[in-house]
């Protein structure tokens, strides 16, 4: 579990994005609130400034999950633009 960046606690998700511990995030506010919102950026903000993908729609998230799932990691493999 990471703790939100306003926290002040340890093992936050800054923290982890800026030591590149994470592949991927996934971060869709789940309401409209001064925190949630400032929160949201800061870990948006912090994953785009480190090279990190981000999914931002819950659509798309699920849509990526359920695929990883079908696949599995196995059947991945990197593909040049003109090999789809």
């Amino acid at each position: 579990m990471l703790h939100w960046p306003d926290s002040g606690k340890q093992h936050n998700a800054i923290d982890y994005i800026e030591g590149h511990k994470l592949d991927l995030v996934i971060n869709i506010p789940k309401n409209f609130t001064a925190r949630e919102l400032a929160n949201g950026f800061a870990i948006r903000r912090s994953a785009i400034d480190h090279n990190i993908p981000l999914i931002t729609n819950a659509r798309l998230a699920r849509a990526f999950i359920y695929a990883l799932c079908k696949i599995g990691v196995e059947g991945l493999s990197i593909r040049s633009w003109n090999e789809y």
